[in-house]
């Protein structure tokens, strides 16, 4: 048995605390002691109290250095006394790690080349011996995000990739059915299109919308609606542009969706418009497990989540066109649509499960550990 204890930056729900929540769920119990350290009195804090996981709150940021934080943390190490620390964009746990002579790996999420000071190779070196000198290990969950840390100096054979796993979307029952369309004034007969991400500018809104109104024109008699899932910066400016598109009736947005069963299972399809940060996407991993087709933006690993499976279209990142094509093209074809949904749902739990990624962390963590007990 070895303890490993979570660092996590964030407060609420974003990817990273869904993914945590999953792999806490799925961790072999009997090999693996799992701890949580995370900003307190966050949704996310909500979220992982519910697995009866030991939470330890922070009071200081740990996303970034400083005294306190390192203070705070380390006074927790000496509590917790973990195996292992396993960080979440927590720089300051990474640090203390360190200090205290403890085991560290940390999870790359996202997917981006190097950006300001960081095109330049003498601040991509500096970036390398500060990462390697953080973590023993670092987890990528994308090849995409395997290649942006080669190039920030982080030598090949520190990383390794696990793709994102989700936990399966739960069947609805008819009368929830009915339920949520009554909410969001569906009916049965609507061709209902969703976008499942945080309303910032790198998700690729305003294409799904521009795509949106294409459909509406080419297709009227099509009962096409937009579900626009989730919340963030960028809402207002969103329901502005569909107004001046004129498509504000056509499109529903939700906010904030705690249980995504009551999404996906109404979907037809579900879109990915991604021209940023996208590695092994759980929107897209969770409309599988629904069976949903999904037509994805070509940015990142999402290419490589539809693979050479019928389970997607990949499409151009920023090309409306192609995506009002590739969305009409299962519209059209409804024996296609079924195709597509069979496919998804098989190439959810061959490469997508929770649990199928916990075993693949669960080994690095065994592995990770064994080599500090080797070296005492």
């Amino acid at each position: 048995m070895i303890r490993v204890l979570h660092v996590i930056s964030d407060e609420n729900i974003g990817g990273a605390g869904v993914l945590l929540s999953s792999l806490l769920k799925n961790l072999d119990e009997n090999r693996i002691e799992s701890l949580v350290a995370l900003p307190k009195k966050g949704a996310l804090c909500e979220r992982l109290s519910e697995l009866h996981v030991p939470i330890f709150s922070l009071d200081v940021p740990v996303d970034r250095l400083s005294a306190r934080s390192v203070i705070e943390v380390r006074r927790l190490l000496r509590v917790t006394k973990p195996d292992l620390v396993h960080s979440n964009a927590a720089i300051s746990a990474r640090f203390c790690a360190r200090l205290c002579h403890i085991p560290v790996m940390h999870t790359r999420h996202c997917c981006f080349p190097p950006e300001g000071i960081w095109r330049y190779g003498p601040i991509r070196k500096l970036g390398g011996v500060w990462n390697r000198a953080l973590s023993d290990l670092v987890i990528a969950t994308a090849e995409a995000a395997k290649t942006d840390l080669l190039m920030l100096g982080i030598p090949q054979n520190r990383i390794h990739v696990v793709i994102n796993g989700s936990e399966p979307i739960r069947e609805l029952t008819d009368s929830e059915l009915q339920e949520i369309r009554k909410k969001w004034g569906l009916t049965e007969r609507d061709f209902t299109v969703g976008i499942c991400a945080r309303l910032v500018p790198c998700k690729g809104h305003r294409v799904f919308l521009e795509a949106a109104k294409k459909l509406i024109e080419a297709a009227p008699l099509y009962a096409f609606r937009f579900l626009v899932v989730g919340e963030g910066e960028e809402r207002a400016n969103l329901e502005a542009f569909c107004r001046e598109l004129g498509i504000s009736k056509h499109v529903i947005f939700t906010g904030f969706v705690s249980d995504m069963a009551t999404v996906y299972r109404i979907l037809r399809v579900n879109v990915n418009c991604s021209t940023g940060t996208e590695t092994s996407c759980l929107a897209i991993s969770e409309g599988m497990s629904a069976g949903v087709p999904a037509v994805v933006s070509d940015y990142g690993g999402n290419r490589a989540m539809i693979g050479e499976s019928m389970a997607g279209i990949v499409y151009p990142a920023g090309d409306s066109q192609c995506l009002f094509q590739a969305v009409l093209s299962i519209a059209n074809d409804p024996a296609r649509e079924q195709r597509m949904r069979s496919a998804a749902y098989r190439r959810y739990l061959e490469h997508y499960t929770a649990r199928g990624m916990a075993e693949e962390v669960e080994k690095l963590y065994l592995d990770l550990a064994g080599q500090r007990a080797n070296k005492s």
